[in-house]
């Protein structure tokens, strides 16, 4: 196996003769399968907000289905990357599901592995503008460990390679890429009213506060966060808010400054 910082040179000098992003997107893929790279996810978000504007997967269909159905989304460290300002992730997922502390990690995590993605490692790379991608790439490779730690400097060339030279424009039928956008989205829709006590409480405001600004009764302000949590499948207001800043439902000015 030729070292990731040659395969990312490389890499970098055949895009540079391609023009389209189906074209980018297929050989990157490809290219990285002929290393051991078995998915590769990536998105393009608000740093500000934590908005996510795109994002893709090469992961399989199978395992797609199962994260939206588990609604992993919340649990997932790699998306939380987003919102949590973490420049870097390792994760193993045979030793994560064995110190999980909650069922849907366990559940997140025991799915990763028997989909076959053991290693994973994760990326933010900044971007012109309000504007930074995140990078995910997956092994089975036995050695991943190693080349994901040892060479982690390495890795994140590969990764700002990646990220600086794929757009979202992509052909589903190609059926290499899939848009994650519809599973990250996959819950029930929030109310106007379920939104707005969101997005006043991710600006730091108490129920009580709340419920002066609405004039509503502070049991109705609680009812509202206890139908949002239940819908964005989160078990906190704080993984509540995180969830609703991902998919975009709210874009507090203030969130990140919390």
């Amino acid at each position: 196996m030729k070292p990731i910082s040659e395969f990312a040179l490389e890499l970098l000098d055949e895009l540079s003769q391609l023009f389209s992003d189906q074209e980018r997107w297929d050989f990157v893929i490809s290219s990285l399968q002929n290393m051991g790279f078995n998915a590769l996810n990536m998105g393009c978000f608000s740093p500000s907000t934590g908005v996510i504007k795109w994002s893709r997967s090469s992961m399989t269909a199978e395992w797609l289905e199962e994260y939206s159905l588990g609604n992993y989304a919340d649990e997932d460290p790699l998306l939380a990357q987003v919102t949590n300002g973490i420049e870097s992730i390792y994760v193993k997922t045979e030793e994560r599901a064995v110190s999980a502390n909650s069922n849907k990690s366990i559940g997140l995590y025991n799915g990763l592995r028997a989909s076959g993605y053991m290693h994973l490692f994760s990326l933010v790379v900044p971007c012109p503008g309000d504007e930074a991608k995140i990078v995910v790439l997956s092994s089975d490779r036995p050695d991943a460990e190693q080349i994901m730690t040892d060479q982690a400097r390495e890795m994140r060339i590969l990764a700002t390679v990646i990220a600086t030279n794929l757009g979202p424009e992509t052909n589903e039928d190609a059926g290499k890429v899939v848009d994650l956008g519809p599973i990250l989205a996959s819950t029930r829709p929030l109310s106007k009213r379920e939104q707005q006590v969101l997005a006043l409480l991710s600006e730091g405001l108490r129920n009580d506060q709340i419920s002066d600004l609405l004039g509503v009764k502070e049991i109705t302000v609680r009812t509202h966060i206890k139908s949002a949590r239940d819908k964005l499948g989160a078990p906190t207001r704080e993984a509540a808010l995180v969830r609703a800043v991902q998919m975009g439902l709210i874009a507090p000015e203030h969130y990140r400054k919390r």
